[in-house]
């Protein structure tokens, strides 16, 4: 055999095949995985984007800036709160701002 995954006759063997052939083994081996590095406060700060959208977004920033007073709007009307949500981790992960966009003067 040319490989693990091949058969005595060279052809390709199929999920099927492993699974048939393998079931000792599981085929958690063949699931793709996403290294990232993170924090502890990184995980805090997932979570409370996720409970409380707010906060969320104050520890990524430590600021009160726009998107933490656009998320404590949000998640102050229970209707929107999975606006808030989506809006917290979207912000989380640096999908968007709001606060780059908007100017003060003074």
């Amino acid at each position: 055999r040319n490989s693990r995954y091949e058969s005595a006759s060279s052809q390709p063997w199929t999920v099927h095949h492993v699974v048939h052939h393998h079931r000792h083994q599981t085929l958690l081996h063949c699931i793709p995985v996403i290294m990232v590095e993170c924090t502890g406060r990184d995980i805090l700060t997932v979570i409370c984007c996720i409970i409380v959208p707010p906060l969320g977004i104050y520890l990524k920033s430590e600021k009160f800036d726009a998107d933490f007073w656009i998320a404590l709007i949000l998640w102050l009307f229970l209707f929107t709160w999975p606006i808030a949500v989506i809006f917290a981790i979207g912000y989380f992960f640096e999908m968007w701002s709001c606060a780059g966009n908007i100017k003060v003067n003074g």
